[in-house]
């Protein structure tokens, strides 16, 4: 499969447009940096080529990566530790060439005799890294952040009755319960 710098425009058009995929998108590279993936050589250089796709069991993500910087396997073996599944594939990057004069343009004369210019094209080579995470890393509901919360339990009618029990502590220690508005 050959990529252009149009599926790489489409893919941030879509994911720009839905704060759902943006937000899953954040909590996948919450995740990546959790588990300290970018230490690993060249991890931080890949730019995304496709997703987040979200399955049932599953939120899948493609990077893409200079095929000079190809991210370090053993960060790999880190993200299968935690049951993500990875694979590397070589692919081909088709983008236009940057046009300074007229030998870097393709003319093209329609049939009603506009001529029509496009930039020359050339090709990259790419490392397509796919990383299929378990969705209980991206979900924004985790089971365990609701128990600990659970175990926080503050019960305000015991708070409330110890504010109170302060409160006349106080008073009877000076002799006298002061109102508000009295001075002593």
């Amino acid at each position: 499969m050959t990529i252009a710098v149009k599926i790489l425009n489409d893919q941030i058009k879509k994911i720009s447009e839905t704060n759902t995929l943006l937000d899953m998108l954040l909590e996948f590279e919450k995740t990546l940096d959790g588990l300290d993936l970018y230490a690993f050589k060249n991890w931080d250089e890949g730019e995304i080529l496709e997703g987040p796709t979200l399955g049932r069991h599953h939120l899948t993500v493609k990077l893409m990566y200079p095929h000079a910087k190809m991210p370090d396997p053993d960060g790999a073996k880190r993200l299968m530790a935690r049951d993500c599944l990875v694979e590397y594939a070589k692919d081909t990057l088709i983008k236009p060439k940057r046009v300074r004069s007229f030998d870097d343009l393709i003319i093209e004369v329609k049939p009603d005799g506009i001529p029509s210019y496009k930039a020359k094209t050339t090709t990259e080579n790419v490392w397509v890294v796919e990383v299929k995470m378990p969705r209980r890393y991206v979900d924004e509901f985790n089971i365990d952040k609701v128990k600990q919360d659970e175990d926080s339990y503050v019960d305000m009618e015991d708070a409330g009755t110890n504010a109170e029990m302060e409160t006349a502590d106080l008073g009877m220690n000076n002799g006298s319960v002061e109102t508000p508005g009295e001075l002593v």
